[in-house]
């Protein structure tokens, strides 16, 4: 230890580099930490004069690591994660949260229904739900979260929840204002709830009906809203129909919340996968959310 005390200026350092080096911002680490940019920057100048290299390059982009800067990061996160992991063993100071990262839709609408029974069982496993816009990659911040990708979609920790099947989804109060369409093509007398997501790329109405064998060519979005819940929200109010997809909108089906006016469907070559990160597969709590999830998905497998 009196060796590695040599070689950084101080503890500290380790923590803004850590800090610095993951979100490759002296912006967002200074303010992660709590302090000024200038204030990392100064800590970052002085642990590069102490390493007597470079580990950072500073352009208008922002700041990228040099190859000595790589792989002190890599052995620098792997030991933080180690610590962490040991001193969660240890005391009762860590939080022991397993944190599972959705969609919004997904988080309000399959997690938020099922959790508290969830909690009922497992009451020693404490989850934190992160509402994200656009997919994250399970870190040392995230243990557990669900993508859509191809259907051949392979990768250490990660599990096939269902496939991507979309339909149409509606109110049971709005089928009782309008005559329930009786094909595809009845769908362009209706109010169709557009969404057009950001970050996630989603089937839209007019591709759907084409790939349902209909005719798109006089749909045309009065209102588009950019998040996915939104739709479902619009829909859930009566003011519209809306595609649904199997896994968000499952537990709204099930509850008769929702209902499908048209047993038109579409598959997709695309599925929805739960993905945990490495550490997180080794940890008993993770597995046993993984295990829960996919058993309460169960039903939306062939």
């Amino acid at each position: 230890m009196s060796k590695l005390r040599n070689l950084v200026p101080s503890t500290h350092s380790l923590f803004v580099f850590e800090a610095a080096a993951r979100t490759l911002s002296f912006k967002n680490a200074a303010s992660e930490l709590n302090v000024t940019q200038p204030s990392i920057s100064h800590s970052i100048k002085m642990f590069e004069k102490h390493c007597g290299t470079a580990l950072f390059v500073r352009d208008n982009r922002g700041v990228q690591l040099t190859e000595p800067g790589r792989q002190l990061y890599d052995e620098v996160r792997n030991s933080f994660r180690r610590l962490e992991q040991r001193l969660e063993t240890i005391t009762d100071r860590g939080t022991k949260y397993i944190t599972f990262a959705a969609s919004t839709s997904l988080a309000a609408h399959w997690l938020a229904p099922q959790l508290y029974h969830f909690q009922e069982e497992h009451p020693d496993v404490r989850i934190k739900v992160v509402a994200t816009d656009r997919d994250v990659e399970p870190d040392h911040e995230i243990d557990v979260t669900v993508w859509v990708r191809p259907r051949n979609f392979e990768r250490a920790n990660s599990w096939f929840v269902c496939d991507e099947i979309i339909f149409p989804v509606c109110s049971p109060a709005y089928l009782l204002s309008h005559p329930a369409p009786q094909a595809v093509e009845d769908l362009i007398h209706h109010q169709l709830i557009h969404s057009s997501d950001a970050f996630r790329k989603r089937l839209d109405w007019p591709e759907w009906v084409e790939l349902a064998g209909g005719d798109a060519s006089d749909i045309k979005p009065n209102i588009v809203f950019n998040d996915y819940q939104l739709t479902l929200q619009a829909a859930l109010a009566g003011e519209g129909i809306a595609l649904g997809w199997s896994l968000t909108a499952q537990q709204l089906l099930d509850n008769r919340l929702l209902v499908k006016p048209l047993p038109t469907q579409i598959q997709t070559d695309r599925a929805f996968f739960l993905l945990a990160s490495e550490d997180a597969s080794k940890n008993k709590r993770c597995k046993i959310l993984v295990d829960w999830f996919l058993v309460q998905s169960e039903e939306l497998r062939p």
